[in-house]
C-alpha cells in the first residue's frame, strides 16, 4: 500500500477513532451523571428517614434516660427524709427537744455527704429553714418572695413538687425535690434534696451532631430549665420556634404524651429536624433540634466524588483511546493491549467473586438477625418473673445454640439447646426446632418437660425423614428442659444437658439423660420422667451447652470442664445477674487466652421471684430504718 493512500485510511480511521472516542465519553458521562444522581437521591431518602426514625429517637431516648434516673433516684431520697416519723414528730413538737436537735444535726449532715446531695428541711410549725451545710439557715416567712416555693409546696397538697432554679451568675441550674413531710392534707413541713444539673448541662454537648443544633429541657411552661448553651438557660423556647412548631410542643406535652415526636419545617438556615419528648419522671419536655444540611453532609462528598469520577473517567478514555488509535498497527501495542484486557478480565472476575462473597456474608448476617428475633427479649423474662443472664455467643455469625422461653397460664416453660453443627446447618437446625416446640407446647399444650422431649424426638426424627434408614446424615440436638408452675414447683428433664442448682450455697448438677434428640438412634424408655424440685427463695439455676464447658485453655490447654463451672457458679452467687455475665465472660476470656472458640457457647442463669412485692416492702422499710 502506497503512503499517500495510507495516509487516507489514516485519516479515515482517525476520524472514526475519534468520533468513538466522543460517543463513548458521551454515554460514559451520562451513565455517570445517572448513577450518581440516583444515588444521591436514594442516599438522602435513606439518611433522612433513618434520622428521623432512629438516630434523632436514639439520642433523645438516651438523654431522657439519664434525665429520669437522676430525677427518679432524687425522689426516692426525698421520699425517704420525708418520711421519718422521729423528725415529723419533732417538727410538730416545735422543736422544743435540744438534745434531739443536736442528733438532727448530726443525720442531716451524714445524709448530705452520703448521698452527695443538698438536703433541706423547713418546719411549717416554726418556720425555721435547715439546710446539711449551714443548720438553721432561715425562717420562712409569706411575705418574702424567695419563700413563696414552701407556702406553694403546702397549699398544693402533693406530695412532690419541682422546682428548677438557674443561677446565671454562678452559671448553676439546681434541681429542687420538694417533699411533704407526713400527711399530705396536714404535713409537718418540707424536706427534700436539690440536685445540680449543669452536669446535665455539660452532657448535652456530647449528643450534639454539628454547630447548629440545640438540645433543651423545657418546663410546663415552655422555659428553658437546661441547655448546652448557657445562654439559653432560663429563656423562652418560643424565642428559638416558629410558633406552630412551638404550639404543638406545648399541646402534646399537656396530653401526657411520653413517646418521641419528630417534627420537620423550614426556616431561614433551610430545612430543620427537631423531636421531643415528655420525661417520664416529672412534667418537662426534652427537645432536640438540628439542621438538616449537618446531618446530611455526607452528601456533598458525593457530588464532588461524582463529578471527580467523571472527570478522571473521562481523561483516562481519551488517553487510552488515543494511544490505541495512533499505535494500532504496532505489534507491542497490541501485545500490551492483550495484557491489558487479561487484566482487567482478572479485575473483573476478582470483583465478581469479592460482590459474591459480600451477598454470601450479607446473607449470612441477616440470617443472624432472623436467629436473634426468634430468641426471647428480655419482655418475656420480665413476664414471667424471672430474673435472668444469658450469655449467647455462636462460634460463627450465626450457630447451633438457642433458648426458647415460653409463658404458661400458671408459670413457664424454659429450653436450652444445642443442635448438631455450626454455623448455617446450626442455625437451620434452630429454627426447626423452635418450629417443632411452639407446636408441642403451644399447640398440644404438652407442660411436662419429659413429655417434651420424647415428642420432640418424634417430630424432628419425622421432619428430617430420618425413617428412611439414609445415614448419610445424622442430626439432632442435646437439651435441657424445664417448666416452673406459680406453686414453687419445678419441674426438669435433659437429653445430654444438665441442670445446675446452687441452693443454700450448696450447687447440685441434675443431670440428663444419656441419649440425644432427633438422631437416627435416639430412644427414651418408658422410665425417662421428670425430676421434681421445690424452689425456695434465692434459689439459682443455671444451664449450659457443652461449648462453655468443653472450651479448651488455661495453663494446659485442656477443657475448662464441669468442675470448674460449679467453682464459676459458686464464686458468683453473691453478683447480680448482670454483674454475673460479665464475670462468666471474664473467666472464659481468661481462660482460653488466645485459643479460638471451638464452639457455639450458651449459657442461661436465672432465678425466680416469688414474693416481689413483699420483699420490695422489707427492703424500703430497712432502707428508712437505716437512714433515721
Amino acid at each position: 500500500m502506497k503512503r499517500s493512500e495510507w495516509g487516507k485510511y489514516e485519516k479515515i480511521i482517525n476520524k472514526g477513532t475519534m468520533n468513538v472516542i466522543v460517543f463513548a465519553s458521551l454515554i460514559i458521562i451520562i451513565a455517570i451523571l445517572v448513577t450518581g444522581i440516583s444515588n444521591y437521591v436514594m442516599v438522602k431518602d435513606f439518611l433522612t428517614e433513618k434520622l428521623q426514625k432512629e438516630d434523632l429517637v436514639y439520642i433523645l431516648k438516651s438523654i431522657s434516660a439519664q434525665v429520669d434516673d437522676r430525677i427518679e433516684r432524687a425522689k426516692e431520697t426525698s421520699l425517704l427524709i420525708a418520711d421519718s416519723p422521729e423528725i415529723i414528730k419533732w417538727f410538730n413538737d416545735g422543736e422544743v427537744d435540744k438534745q434531739y436537735e443536736g442528733m438532727f444535726s448530726k443525720q442531716i449532715k451524714s445524709i448530705g455527704k452520703t448521698l452527695n446531695y443538698t438536703v433541706f428541711f423547713a418546719n411549717k410549725k416554726t418556720g425555721h429553714y435547715w439546710t446539711n451545710s449551714d443548720l438553721l439557715t432561715d425562717t420562712l416567712s409569706k411575705d418574702d418572695p424567695a419563700d413563696r416555693w414552701f407556702f406553694d409546696s403546702i397549699a398544693s397538697a402533693q406530695k412532690i413538687t419541682l422546682n428548677i432554679d438557674h443561677n446565671n451568675v454562678l452559671n448553676q441550674t439546681n434541681l429542687w425535690i420538694n417533699t411533704l413531710m407526713g400527711d399530705s392534707h396536714n404535713p409537718a413541713g418540707v424536706a427534700g434534696v436539690g440536685v445540680d444539673l449543669q452536669d446535665i448541662s455539660t452532657e448535652f454537648s456530647h449528643y450534639k451532631i454539628g454547630d447548629k443544633s440545640n438540645l433543651w429541657l423545657v418546663d410546663t411552661k415552655g422555659k428553658i430549665s437546661i441547655s448546652e448553651k448557657v445562654e439559653q438557660s432560663g429563656g423562652k423556647l418560643s424565642d428559638f420556634l416558629p410558633p406552630d412548631v412551638y404550639a404543638k410542643i406545648m399541646r402534646d406535652a399537656a396530653q401526657s404524651s411520653d413517646k418521641p415526636t419528630v417534627v420537620s419545617y423550614l426556616d431561614k438556615n433551610g430545612e430543620v429536624d427537631l423531636i421531643f419528648q415528655k420525661l417520664k419522671s416529672c412534667d418537662w419536655v426534652l427537645v432536640f433540634q438540628i439542621n438538616r444540611s449537618e446531618t446530611l453532609g455526607v452528601l456533598n462528598l458525593i457530588m464532588v466524588s461524582t463529578l471527580v469520577t467523571i472527570v478522571v473517567v473521562l481523561v483516562f478514555l481519551l488517553i487510552v483511546f488515543y494511544l490505541i488509535s495512533s499505535r494500532i498497527a504496532n505489534p507491542y501495542k497490541s501485545a500490551i493491549q492483550l495484557n491489558l484486557e487479561l487484566e482487567k478480565e482478572i479485575r473483573d472476575r476478582t470483583a465478581e467473586i469479592s460482590d459474591q462473597n459480600t451477598k454470601i456474608m450479607e446473607s449470612i448476617h441477616y440470617a443472624k438477625t432472623i436467629q436473634e428475633s426468634i430468641l426471647p427479649g428480655q419482655d418475656v423474662w420480665k413476664r414471667v418473673s424471672v430474673n435472668n443472664f444469658v450469655l449467647w455467643r455462636p462460634r460463627d455469625i450465626v450457630g447451633g445454640d438457642f433458648y426458647w422461653l415460653k409463658e404458661t397460664e400458671q408459670g413457664f416453660i424454659l429450653v436450652v439447646g444445642d443442635c448438631t453443627g455450626h454455623g448455617v446447618p446450626g442455625a437451620l437446625m434452630t429454627m426447626a426446632v423452635n418450629s417443632i416446640l411452639n407446636n408441642i407446647v403451644v399447640e398440644n399444650n404438652i407442660k411436662s418437660p419429659a413429655l417434651i422431649i420424647k415428642e420432640l424426638n418424634r417430630q424432628l426424627r419425622e421432619a428430617l425423614n430420618k425413617d428412611k434408614k439414609d445415614d448419610s446424615t445424622d442430626d439432632g440436638l442435646e437439651a435441657g428442659i424445664c417448666y416452673y408452675d406459680s406453686k414453687g414447683k419445678l419441674l426438669f428433664a435433659g437429653a445430654k444437658l444438665s441442670l445446675y442448682v446452687a441452693s443454700s450455697e450448696q450447687i447440685t448438677r441434675y443431670g440428663g439423660c444419656k441419649s440425644g434428640i432427633g438422631y437416627l438412634k435416639s430412644t427414651f424408655s418408658s422410665e425417662f420422667g421428670d425430676i421434681e424440685l421445690q424452689v425456695n427463695q434465692g434459689d439459682q439455676f443455671y444451664f449450659t451447652t457443652d461449648g462453655y464447658i468443653d472450651q479448651n485453655g488455661g495453663l494446659n490447654n485442656y477443657s475448662l470442664g464441669k468442675s470448674k463451672f460449679k467453682e464459676i457458679i459458686a464464686d458468683s452467687l453473691a453478683l447480680s445477674m448482670m454483674e454475673k455475665k460479665a464475670y462468666y465472660e471474664k473467666v472464659l476470656a481468661n481462660y482460653m487466652g488466645q485459643a479460638p472458640q471451638r464452639d457455639d457457647i450458651t449459657v442461661v442463669g436465672f432465678e425466680i421471684t416469688l414474693d416481689q412485692e413483699k420483699e420490695n416492702l422489707n427492703d424500703t422499710s430497712s432502707t428508712i430504718k437505716e437512714i433515721t
